[in-house]
């Protein structure tokens, strides 16, 4: 089994820019970089208790196929896990919806915003977090893109304040009011 590793900027790039110039064999390595990380990410966030009712691979999957059909408009690996988290998010909503579906409305998928302090959302349909995910992005986009890298895509504080290049206290600070707006749209 081959060791995961973390998926170094230069070598991001460089791949995403020779895919963007036909070459099959970047895509392929580029794939094979993101499926372990993303695979890394969806695993710590499913682990934990109420998470997901989802397989990781599952979600890896359906949301490599999303990113992977058309080469991302992305710049660079931080610009790539804005897109990443993005793609996360609609395929959980379809993940939900497909399950939803098949169950006629008796248990779509549940979620648990981990980091959204006192908020007991193990009970709540994604659905529902997704609505407030929308309605977050019309307030705010860069609250909304802060709770999505932290809740859905599993990064830390320093990682999410070099992905968008911001300062860690400005993360710190919006990532407080996403929760605290979060937690008290669910709570509706």
């Amino acid at each position: 089994m081959e060791p995961e590793r973390s998926v170094d900027a230069g070598d991001f790039t460089c791949l995403l820019q020779c895919w963007r110039q036909g070459d099959a064999r970047a895509q392929e390595q580029l794939f094979n970089l993101i499926y372990h990380e993303l695979k890394g990410i969806a695993l710590r966030r499913l682990s934990k208790p109420g998470a997901l009712a989802l397989d990781s691979t599952e979600l890896v999957n359906e949301s490599l196929l999303r990113l992977l059909e058309h080469v991302p408009d992305a710049t660079s690996r931080e610009h790539f896990f804005k897109i990443a988290a993005t793609a996360i998010r609609c395929t959980l909503i379809d993940l939900s919806r497909r399950q939803y579906a098949e169950k006629r409305g008796s248990g779509a998928i549940a979620v648990t915003l981990s980091l959204a302090d006192h908020v007991s959302t193990s009970s709540t349909p994604w659905l529902d977090v997704e609505m407030a995910f929308v309605e977050l992005e019309q307030q705010d986009p860069r609250k909304c893109r802060i709770a999505e890298l932290a809740l859905l895509v599993g990064l830390n504080q320093q990682e999410i304040a070099s992905t968008l290049a911001i300062s860690l206290s400005t993360v710190e600070r919006e990532l407080r009011f996403a929760k605290a707006w979060l937690r008290e749209w669910l709570s509706r």
